[in-house]
C-alpha cells in the first residue's frame, strides 16, 4: 500500500497555530544562532547573496525525526543544512533551482541541540524585501529512518518484526566525494539471539523509483541482491537465512539516476521467525552457501532475475542408494532442476517441461558422499515472490535389477547378466542408457525392451573394441523392441536411447531382458 506523509510544503499551514519566530541578525553563525521551534516556523530575509541563517533546534526527547520545508521566493536559490550540536555539517539539500523550495526529510536528531542552516547559491540574488518561511515538525524516530544513513558505518538499527519507513531523498547526496552520487539509506540487522532463523522484508512500491536492496555481511561481503525490475513497483526478499547471533547490513538505493520522492514514504517490512527447515535459506546462490536439504520437501523462491537456489543432499547410507526429486511448476516460470556432485559439476540436468510444466529426476545413483540439487529459471527473468516452488526428494535403496544412473557413457555402462532384467527411465530429454554385458561362449543373445509412451527405441550394440555390432530402432513410439544376435565370446555393451532426443517418458519405466539360447 502506498501512504503519503503530508507534503512539508503545507507545514506552513500546519503551523498556523504553531509558534512562529521571526529572524533576528546576525545569525550568521553557530554561536548566534535564531531560536527554530521544533514544530513551528521562523520568518526571515536574504538581505545579500551571501547572507546565511542560522536556527537552532531544541529536542526535549531521546530522539527524534526532523522535517523542514522552505518556500522559495524570488531571486533566491536556497540551500538547506542540517548541523550537529558542534557545528558539523550532517545533511546538505539542494534539489531545486533559483526560486524553488527545498525540503528535507527524515533527519535525525538526537536529545539537545540540533542547527538548520539557510544559505543561497546564487551570486545575482537580491530580493531584501521578500520573507520566506522556514517550516520545523519533529516526529517520533520509532519506526523511522534517520539521516544520515548514507553508509554503512551510519546504518540505522532495523525495526525488526515492525515497519521502518523513510524517503528516497535527497535526490543526491552533496556531501559525499563525488557530490552527483545517488541517495542511498543503509540499515542494521543485529540478531543478538543464538539460533538459525528466516528474515523475509517487504518494500513498499513508491512512484517513480526502482529501488534496489541488497544485503552485506559484517566484512562487507554482498550476499543478495534483489531490485524491483520498474519504476513504482515494490520488492521483497523471503526466506534469508541468519545463524545468529550476527548482524547484516541493508543498502537501499535506486537504479536510475535522480530517482527520489520526497512526498511518498516507503514502508520496509521485516519478518524474523524461527528456522523450520520446510524453505530454503537465502542466500544459497552458490555451493558454499547451499541450503541443508534434510526433510522430505521444502519450498523455495527463484528471485531475483538470476537467482539460483543450492540444496545439499547427503547420502550418509553405506549401502548404494537412488535419489529421486520432483520440481513444482510455477506461474510463468521455466524451472530447470540440476545435479551436481561435490564439487559442484553438474552430473544431471532435467529441463523435461516446457513453461509452466514440473520437473521430474526420475532417480540417479549416490554413494556415501555429499550431492546438490540445483533449482534455477532458464529464461533468466524475474519471478512473483508469491509464488514459491515445492522440491521434493525421496532416497531408494538400490537393489540389483534396478537402473543405476548416471550410465550415459560406456564407462558408467551397468553391468547386467545374461538371464537378468534392468529396469529403468528414459528420462530427461536426450537421456542415455548404456549396459553392459558378457558372453562365455558362442551363441544366440535375444535382447528385449519394453515399450513406453513418448519414446521410440533406437538400440546400438558395440563389441568391446567399440565397433558396432547392429542397430536397431522400433517402428513407433510406444512399442517395444526385441531383436537377436550371434555373439562371439567377451564382453559387449548396449546403448538406449529414443530415436528423437525431445522424447523421454518421466511416468513409465521401462524393462531390459537379456537371454542366450
Amino acid at each position: 500500500m502506498i501512504r503519503r506523509l503530508l507534503p512539508l510544503a503545507a507545514l506552513a499551514a500546519l503551523a498556523a497555530c504553531s509558534p512562529t519566530v521571526s529572524e533576528s541578525e546576525p545569525n550568521e553563525d553557530f554561536a548566534h544562532a535564531n531560536r527554530l521551534p521544533a514544530n513551528g516556523r521562523a520568518r526571515g530575509t536574504i538581505a545579500k547573496p551571501d547572507d546565511v541563517d542560522w536556527y537552532k533546534v531544541s529536542v526535549d526527547r531521546d530522539s527524534g525525526v526532523l522535517g523542514l520545508h522552505v518556500g522559495g521566493i524570488r531571486g533566491v536559490d536556497f540551500v538547506l543544512s542540517l548541523r550537529g550540536k558542534d557545528g558539523t555539517e550532517l545533511k546538505r539539500i539542494d534539489e531545486t533551482g533559483t526560486g524553488g523550495d527545498e525540503t528535507a526529510t527524515d533527519l535525525g536528531v538526537p536529545r539537545g541541540d540540533a542547527f538548520v542552516v539557510l544559505s543561497n547559491k546564487d551570486p545575482k540574488a537580491d530580493n531584501k524585501s521578500q520573507k520566506y518561511i522556514l517550516a520545523a515538525r519533529l516526529d517520533s524516530a520509532t519506526g523511522r529512518e534517520r539521516e544520515p544513513n548514507d553508509t554503512a558505518l551510519l546504518a540505522n538499527p532495523l525495526e525488526i518484526n515492525g515497519v521502518t519507513r523513510g524517503h528516497y531523498a535527497p535526490c543526491v547526496n552533496l556531501l559525499n566525494e563525488d557530490p552527483g552520487k545517488a541517495e542511498e539509506d543503509w540499515f542494521l540487522v543485529k540478531v543478538d539471539r543464538a539460533g538459525v532463523y528466516t528474515l523475509n522484508l517487504d518494500l513498499s512500491p513508491v512512484p517513480g523509483v526502482d529501488p534496489v536492496l541488497e544485503v552485506y555481511d559484517v566484512n562487507s561481503y554482498k550476499l543478495k541482491e534483489v531490485w524491483a525490475g520498474g519504476a513504482g513497483l515494490g520488492l521483497g526478499l523471503k526466506d534469508f537465512g541468519v545463524r545468529a547471533p550476527a548482524q547484516y547490513l541493508l543498502r537501499l538505493r535506486t537504479r536510475g539516476p535522480r530517482m527520489c520522492n520526497s512526498d511518498v514514504f516507503y514502508e520496509l517490512l521485516s519478518e524474523l521467525r524461527p528456522y523450520d527447515g520446510r524453505t530454503e535459506l537465502e542466500s544459497n546462490d552458490q555451493r558454499g552457501d547451499a541450503s541443508v536439504f534434510s526433510g522430505d520437501s521444502l519450498s523455495g523462491r527463484v528471485a531475483p532475475a538470476g537467482d539460483a537456489d543450492w540444496f545439499r543432499v547427503n547420502a550418509e547410507a553405506s549401502t548404494r542408494t537412488i535419489l529421486h526429486a520432483d520440481l513444482s511448476a510455477q506461474p510463468g516460470r521455466d524451472l530447470v532442476l540440476t545435479v551436481a556432485d561435490e564439487l559442484g559439476q553438474p552430473l544431471l540436468v532435467i529441463d523435461n517441461g516446457a513453461k509452466e510444466a514440473p520437473e521430474v529426476l526420475t532417480g540417479i545413483g549416490l554413494t556415501n558422499a555429499t550431492y546438490y540439487l540445483v533449482v534455477t529459471e532458464k529464461t533468466g527473468r524475474a519471478g512473483d515472490l508469491r509464488d514459491a516452488y515445492t522440491l521434493a526428494r525421496a532416497f531408494v535403496p538400490w537393489q540389483p535389477g534396478l537402473e543405476w544412473e548416471p550410465n550415459d557413457a560406456t564407462a558408467a555402462a551397468q553391468p547386467v547378466g545374461l538371464g537378468e532384467s534392468a529396469d529403468g527411465y528414459l528420462a530427461p530429454k536426450g537421456d542415455v542408457d548404456t549396459y553392459t554385458f558378457s558372453v562365455e561362449k558362442k551363441g544366440t543373445v535375444e535382447f528385449g525392451l519394453t515399450g513406453v509412451i513418448n519414446v521410440r527405441w533406437s538400440a546400438e550394440l558395440f563389441d568391446s573394441d567399440n565397433k558396432q555390432v547392429l542397430a536397431q530402432s522400433a517402428a513407433k513410439a510406444g512399442e517395444p523392441l526385441s531383436f537377436s544376435q550371434e555373439l562371439e565370446p567377451g564382453a559387449y555393451w548396449l546403448r538406449l536411447k529414443a530415436g528423437d532426443p525431445s522424447q523421454n517418458n518421466v511416468r513409465d519405466k521401462y524393462t531390459l531382458r537379456l537371454k542366450s539360447r
